[in-house]
Formats: structure tokens, sequence, C-alpha cells
């Protein structure tokens, strides 16, 4: 009934349990996740999983905390996953981080263009992660003439870069973050933006919803995240899950 739209499961806090979150994944009604890789190393580990179970899916990306990592050899492995894994559905999370600054801001850009590249050679879609950075990302994005599908991962804008990246036929996707108390902003944007641009994510281990918050995040917690978008739009959960499963089954072609 429910997707998770942006998971990492196989990162290594969840070593010690990972079957058993992903049994209760499917207890809580979760049908498909996609297991978002963002790091060298993550992406075998994110393909593996999707490898492991049939409704798991993976993407190939590195984050902009992680620009550093990036060089030919890890462009010639996502571009090489990405042209022979049918399990590889995107390329990310890439983007621009202006918020934490780990990384140069030209880095960043640097890196970002480079994924760009490949998701246009390619021909898979890609999900964007990005923090104060948006006029930057708008421009690389149009510098790239990238006309492929976009998800704009984890978003926490405002209603003007939330309209601006509809205008441009994005997608936006909803974490735990809406279930807080002081997230107002966010759930006028999700009550405003069109039903057929939305996705649903845990973005776990981080961002557990209101009631787990404070908890380790995982995929079964992804319901609660529907039920407030559902609660937002005045709708039945049931019509909250089956629209945003076309959604996802448009954007990842799953």
């Amino acid at each position: 009934m429910f997707i998770d739209a942006h998971s990492h499961v196989h990162v290594n806090n969840f070593d010690a349990d990972r079957e058993q979150v992903i049994a209760r994944a499917q207890a809580a009604g979760v049908s498909k996740i996609i297991e978002v890789g963002f790091d060298s190393e993550g992406i075998f580990k994110a393909l593996a999983l999707a490898k492991k179970h049939d409704w798991i899916f993976a993407t190939a990306g590195i984050h902009p905390h992680l620009a550093s990592e990036w060089n030919d050899n890890i462009a010639s492995k996502i571009r090489k996953l990405a042209k022979t894994e049918d399990r590889i559905v995107a390329i990310g999370e890439t983007g621009l981080d202006y918020f934490k600054n780990f990384q140069p801001r030209d880095l960043q850009q640097k890196v970002f263009h480079e994924q760009l590249k490949i998701a246009i050679e390619v021909g898979l879609p890609v999900i964007i992660h990005c923090r104060d950075a948006y006029k930057d990302l708008f421009s690389i994005l149009d510098e790239e003439k990238f006309s492929g599908r976009v998800l704009l991962h984890c978003f926490t804008g405002t209603m003007q870069e939330a309209e601006e990246g509809i205008s441009r036929g994005y997608f936006i996707a909803f974490t735990g973050v809406i279930t807080y108390p002081s997230a107002k902003n966010l759930r006028e944007i999700a009550e405003k933006i069109p039903l057929d641009r939305i996705l649903i994510e845990s973005d776990c281990p981080f961002l557990a919803p209101q009631s787990q918050r404070g908890k380790r995040n995982e995929p079964s917690f992804v319901p609660e995240i529907y039920k407030e978008i559902a609660r937002i739009k005045n709708m039945p959960i049931e019509k909250l899950a089956d629209e945003v499963t076309k959604n996802v089954s448009g954007f990842f072609g799953i």
C-alpha cells in the first residue's frame, strides 16, 4: 500500500537488524522501497539490497556532503551501474547543500554538473538534495538543459521554491519533518501543490516522524507521513497511497 521513496537501510546504522527492519516495513504495509546510494561504497550496498529483495530498487550517486569523493573512477562506476543494472532506477542523491557547507560550493557544483551529465547519458531521473541553494540548483539544471525527471528530495524549502519546482514539472518529496509541530510552512506547501507531484519518503535512518522522534528512523514509520499528508489534503489515506504509487511508478519507471 505504501511506498518509501527514499531510504538508506544499507547504512551501518542497520547492520545489526537490517532484515528485521525490512520485515517490519512489509508488515506495516510498505510495498516498495527506493534504496538510495549516496557514496562510493553505499551505491554497491544499495544495489545488493535491491538484488536480494525484488520489491526494493536502488539508485546511485554522490551526496553533496561527500563531493570530495568524486573522481573519474567513481563517475565511471556510476555510469556503468546505471547502464548495466536494471535495479538502478535513478541517479542520486546529488545536488547542493549550502546550509552545512561540508564541501566547497564550487566542488559541489562541479560534481552536480557531472552527475546530471550521466543522468542525461543513461536516460535516468535524478534525486536531488538541496538546502539553501535553489537559485544555483535551478541555474545548473538549466545550464545542462536537463529535461529529464527531477525529484526534490526531503523538501524543506519555501513556497516560492516549491512553486518554481512544480512549474518546471519536478516532483516534491516530503519526509517525517512535515509531522513536526514547527513545520507549518511545509504543511502549507503540501496543501497547495498538486497531488500528482508528491512523493513520500522516510529518509531513514534520519528524520523519524513526530511519534518516533529521537529514534532511529526506518521505513515502517512512513505510514505516519502518509497519514499526515492525507489529513492536510483532506482525503482518505488509501486514495493518497494510490496516487503516490502512480507518481512513483511514473517517476522511476517501476
